[in-house]
């Protein structure tokens, strides 16, 4: 992935002296118009939208999506998605999402991508993008003598193979092959110059992990081929198909690759994890650090390369979110907005690039979102910035306790800090607790520097940071009252579950300490939570071991 990033930029900026960049929709109305007006050479810059039409490409004509998810073509059923046949022998696919070919009847005819070049030369590049509910994932056809390079995509929920080369020589490399209907990787030609799998999660799919005809050199390393139905390796010709050795084999692995899951959905769900970074525990995702080992395979943070598309990026900078309740926060049954200010502090000497993104804990303790973002943000060194935000909460959403947990870092599956506030949806007389969910809309003005972040807690009673802080396993955890109280005070972990309530009744004016013994719990942020007479503040802690 890592050797191709300088060569995407020259291409865009210097692949043929003159080359244009053709945007859609903003001057042509779709992608077929743009491709059917650019040369050999030429950008079709595609913008965020979902663009229902089967798209013929060009010969040295470069699509290029506004992101995997965020540019979506759409089949409408009919046919391949994005094709190119006969003569068309360099093709440049990246960033975006396709779905929804024709799902049965002859193929070619139902695949997500697919190139028939018929040719003994010329480059396929297939990068970053997400295929699923097609009929065939990708397939390239009639490759005699090209290359074709297929990285960093998420190929899923497809009716048949998620990944089909014929002949040529592929790369397939750091791509997530996972839940399709029969294979992950197929092969059915023989012969070919050399099929490079490498990196690559292959995992959950009807049949086989890799099946490969008997007569094509495959070389296989560093994947994680993990709960196929039919098995992981499996190869045949005529008769049935029998297992084989992997070749050279080196570095593969068979292990749950730990996806984030939900309520990510469509790519997004496909990030390997790391809950207790960086202690090196179950929590670890077995595909982290365990691709080639080469410096040339090294993922964006310096690390070594991960398997599968979606990295667990290793980078932590000292980034501060902070989220303050506007007013009281009950909602009532006909639904209602919650004012909140949110603020965001770099407190490192350097510009740092990161997402901010809120999610909710409903009241039966799942998780759903994100209800706002992400949001890229670059903040310069030092800097705080405010936002006024609102959120709505829909009438259709369940009655009960809810959290509203806001955070920083690298979406989704590396959050760096975290802050939340509880509220609560009112029942209406006969509510039956429905789970419709639709609607959450978050409304919000522009980031604004500011001297101060916003304070969380209100005058009448005070949390004091635990002490010790780092801690392990031991620490006391302090608060003063104004006056004789109904407390509660809770520690909460970094996905809003309860994992203490150290205090939860009357307490009399004073300061009251308490003791949390974070045994049995893993390294990692914690947050102490006091809430007096509904209002609440804040403190974060570190458990080390």
């Amino acid at each position: 992935m890592k050797r191709l990033l300088l060569l995407i930029i020259l291409m865009l900026l210097v692949s043929v002296a003159g080359a244009t960049i053709r945007y859609v929709p903003q001057q042509y109305p779709t992608i077929q118009a743009g491709i059917n007006a650019a040369v050999s050479g030429d950008t079709v810059l595609v913008a965020p939208g979902v663009y229902v039409e089967n798209v013929q490409m060009a010969n040295g004509v470069k699509l290029f999506g506004s992101g995997m998810d965020k540019t979506i073509v759409d089949g409408g059923g009919l046919n391949n998605v994005i094709s190119s046949w006969y003569g068309v022998i360099n093709v440049f696919i990246q960033d975006l999402s396709v779905r929804n070919s024709q799902q049965s009847g002859g193929n070619p005819g139902s695949t997500g991508i697919f190139l028939n070049p018929n040719s003994s030369a010329g480059s396929k590049f297939v990068l970053r993008c997400h295929i699923y509910n097609c009929g065939f994932g990708i397939q390239i056809w009639n490759d005699f003598g090209g290359t074709a390079d297929i990285e960093d995509n998420v190929i899923n929920d497809n009716l048949y193979d998620g990944f089909s080369p014929y002949l040529g020589t592929v790369y397939l490399r750091n791509n997530t092959i996972v839940d399709n209907g029969r294979d992950g990787y197929n092969d059915w030609s023989g012969g070919g110059t050399g099929i490079y799998v490498q990196n690559n999660i292959i995992a959950h799919n009807a049949r086989y992990g890799i099946y490969k005809h008997r007569d094509t050199p495959v070389m296989i390393s560093y994947n994680d081929v993990w709960n196929n139905t039919g098995g992981a390796y499996y190869e045949g010709f005529s008769g049935p198909a029998q297992p084989f050795t992997p070749q050279p084999g080196t570095g593969e692995i068979a292990a749950n690759p730990l996806f984030i899951g939900p309520p990510y959905l469509l790519a997004d769900q496909y990030y390997i994890t790391w809950a207790n970074f960086p202690t090196p525990d179950s929590s670890k995702s077995p595909c982290i650090d365990a691709g080639n080992p080469l410096a040339q395979f090294n993922d964006p943070d310096g690390t070594r390369g991960d398997m599968g598309a979606l990295i667990f990026d290793q980078r932590v900078f000292n980034v501060e979110i902070t989220l303050a309740p506007v007013g009281l926060w009950v909602v009532p049954p006909g639904g209602g907005n919650l004012d909140y200010m949110i603020s965001l502090t770099n407190h490192e000497a350097f510009t740092v690039p990161f997402d901010s993104w809120v999610l909710v804990t409903l009241p039966n303790g799942s998780l759903y979102g994100p209800v706002q973002g992400p949001v890229a943000l670059t903040m310069p060194a030092g800097v705080t910035l405010s936002r006024l935000r609102s959120q709505s909460v829909p009438a259709a959403a369940p009655p009960g306790q809810y959290l509203y947990m806001a955070y920083a870092g690298l979406y989704p599956n590396h959050p760096w800090d975290f802050s939340f506030t509880s509220f609560t949806k009112q029942a209406s007389l006969g509510d039956g607790g429905s789970m419709a969910l639709e609607n959450w809309i978050c409304t919000e003005s522009e980031f604004v520097p500011d001297q101060t972040a916003a304070s969380l807690g209100p005058a009448e009673f005070t949390l004091y940071p635990c002490s010790p802080n780092p801690f392990n396993p031991i620490t006391a955890i302090s608060f003063k009252l104004q006056a004789a109280s109904h407390v509660s005070l809770k520690v909460f972990d970094i996905s809003g579950k309860v994992v203490a309530t150290l205090v939860e009744g009357w307490r009399q004016a004073g300061t009251h300490e308490v003791t949390f013994d974070g045994t049995g719990l893993a390294a990692g942020m914690y947050l102490s939570r006091l809430e007096v007479n509904g209002q609440v503040s804040v403190q974060k802690m570190a458990l080390v071991k």
